[in-house]
């Protein structure tokens, strides 16, 4: 079957690789679960406030803005309205805007803010750090990151220049150092993980490479060797039989003097497609080398492949390829019996096309036993 190369290409900017769809759901079911939580919490530690006596016009529209909040993106994610990405983010802006109107109401409007507690706020203010970096790529994250302690730092700047609590002051500054090292772990980290990512990509990238055709996307050579000898030791061990079919377009030297070698790639490449669509999908289909395939057929016998050969050059010979060039194929079928090896195998497949080639062409032959 074709192998895919595509898909080891890494990510562009170290920006995320969309995630597969059971990747996709856990997330959202996640989500849902933290959003539930959230407004339970929510509900809990402002009746546990208004009961102790501790709660605040402040804390009340905090609790409010959380009230509301939450149900919303609960609505959207289970709805599907919006993207998750955009749930992501709008949830970062939301913790970031509730940390940065608590500070500026304890911190330049205590009458209004006084009993908003500097010391809790600002051991959440780094989470928001570790969430960016979670929901944005690896330089995205960090110009979200940076944008947020320019935010808080710009808050802070005017209190920490007028006379303020030294109790006050001294939490403010070690928030501020604290955001900058968690910041640069965190960004550090980020790029760390992002390195061993594309050094994973470009070892399954080359490891793919060296068992892919790269004109047609088929196993190549190397690769349909290891399927044999995988079916050989399926056999000694099993007695699951397999047969191989080896494939020559005809006359392809004549096509590729008469219109060019690029006409001849298209042929190589309309080939693979067409022979996919008569194979089973634990068939294996290869490029053995210029114009030649191989097909290997598991738990298949000499007369099911040959049946299976007929049919193949049938129906590449029934509509032409490309264009107006009409292009059949002929083919040699061989069945493994316990004297073959993967040499002795492919040697009277390809004895079987030579018989083929020899009987008229767009034809199929099957190879004497071993």
């Amino acid at each position: 079957m074709p192998l895919n190369i595509d898909a080891a290409a890494p990510p562009p900017n170290g920006e995320r690789r969309p995630e597969p769809y059971a990747g996709r759901e856990r997330k959202r079911v996640v989500m849902l679960a933290i959003f539930s939580l959230a407004w339970i919490s929510t509900v809990l530690a402002w009746t546990l406030m208004a009961l102790g006596g501790i709660s605040s016009p402040a804390l009340r529209d905090v609790f409010v803005a959380n009230l509301v909040f939450h149900p919303l993106m609960f609505a959207a994610v289970s709805g599907r309205m919006l993207p998750e990405r955009v749930v992501e983010m709008m949830c970062l802006l939301f913790a970031t805007g509730i940390c940065a109107a608590c500070m500026v109401l304890r911190l330049y409007f205590p009458s209004y803010g006084g009993r908003i507690d500097l010391e809790p706020l600002y051991l959440w203010i780094p989470v928001i750090y570790v969430f960016a970096f979670i929901v944005a790529g690896h330089k995205s994250s960090l110009r979200i990151s940076l944008g947020i302690m320019a935010l808080f730092l710009v808050i802070s700047l005017p209190y920490l220049l007028q006379s303020p609590s030294p109790r006050s002051a001294n939490f403010t500054i070690q928030l501020h150092m604290v955001s900058a090292v968690l910041v640069a772990a965190l960004y550090f980290f980020s790029s760390y993980q992002q390195r061993l990512q594309v050094a994973q990509l470009t070892m399954d990238e080359l490891a793919t490479l060296s068992h892919t055709d790269e004109l047609t996307r088929l196993p190549n050579r190397r690769r349909i060797s290891q399927v044999v000898g995988y079916e050989l030791a399926r056999f000694e061990r099993y007695g699951s039989g397999f047969a191989l079919i080896m494939i020559d377009i005809d006359h392809f030297k004549d096509v590729n003097d008469r219109f060019g070698h690029p006409v001849g790639d298209r042929a190589l490449k309309a080939l693979a497609l067409r022979a996919r669509q008569a194979l089973r999908d634990g068939d294996t289909l290869g490029r053995w080398g210029g114009e030649e395939f191989v097909i290997v057929l598991p738990e298949a016998g000499l007369d099911d492949a040959l049946r299976k050969a007929h049919a193949l050059c049938a129906h590449v010979a029934r509509a032409p390829l490309i264009d107006d060039l009409p292009i059949t194929i002929s083919c040699g079928v061989a069945s493994v019996t316990p004297a073959d090896t993967a040499e002795s195998l492919f040697h009277r497949a390809d004895a079987a096309l030579y018989t083929a080639k020899q009987h008229g062409r767009n034809r199929a032959e099957s190879a004497a036993p071993a």
